[in-house]
């Protein structure tokens, strides 16, 4: 078994309301909600990223927006309303979502269809969905040394509230901790730290 120290430096961030869906850059492009009868095509489009097994379980308790182009599926999104999770943290969770807020996380387009804005678009087409429904506050988390993705929510406008860091050790068997390094206004409802407590070990038959 390999040992190693776990070491996951990330932000809380504050993404901007999107009311409305910023106009699409092509008349090709159409949106849709995801449901289960789509993982065939999922898992054909993004093979590497996401497997059968990990759709269907995120969608039992996550939203997912895609993205076609021409008809064909070119990229997606997710948004969870229930809570805003620590990475790897085994269901726990960094904070509690309120009725009027969600999270929104994993924002992937498809090799073929990078270069034509879609991740912009996809982001607002979602938050819009959410506005609808009377989501109107928008958190997601970004890996602190991700410049891209830092450079990307930047543009949106989006501001990072809260930097934390996740430690612990490759051993299910041993607790570790998320904390709190600094945070700005607004302030969010998250603790300055919380314990992430050991998996059970279980016998193999």
């Amino acid at each position: 078994m390999s040992v190693g120290l776990i070491i996951y430096p990330y932000f809380l961030v504050l993404e901007p309301n999107s009311a409305e869906p910023a106009a699409v850059p092509d008349t090709r492009c159409t949106f849709r909600m995801l449901r289960a009868d789509d993982v065939d095509e999922v898992v054909r489009v993004f093979a590497g990223h996401i497997t059968p097994q990990k759709f269907v379980e995120l969608l039992s308790r996550a939203e997912c927006l895609g993205v076609f182009y021409d008809g064909k599926l070119a990229g997606y999104t997710w948004a969870q309303l229930d809570n805003v999770p620590i990475p790897a943290g085994l269901g726990q969770a960094v904070f509690e979502l309120q009725p009027h807020e969600a999270y929104l996380f994993d924002m992937y387009v498809a090799s073929p269809y990078r270069g034509l804005r879609l991740a912009g678009f996809l982001r607002r087409s979602m938050q819009s969905e959410l506005v609808r429904r009377g989501r109107t506050c928008f958190y997601s988390l970004t890996l602190a040394f991700n410049r891209a993705a830092r450079r990307f929510k930047s543009r949106l406008g989006a501001r990072e509230l809260e930097l934390r860091i996740q430690l612990g050790l490759h051993l299910a068997s041993l607790p570790g901790c998320d904390l709190r390094l600094w945070r700005r206004q607004p302030h969010l409802r998250s603790v300055g730290v919380r314990r992430i407590p050991a998996v059970k070990a279980t016998s193999c038959a």
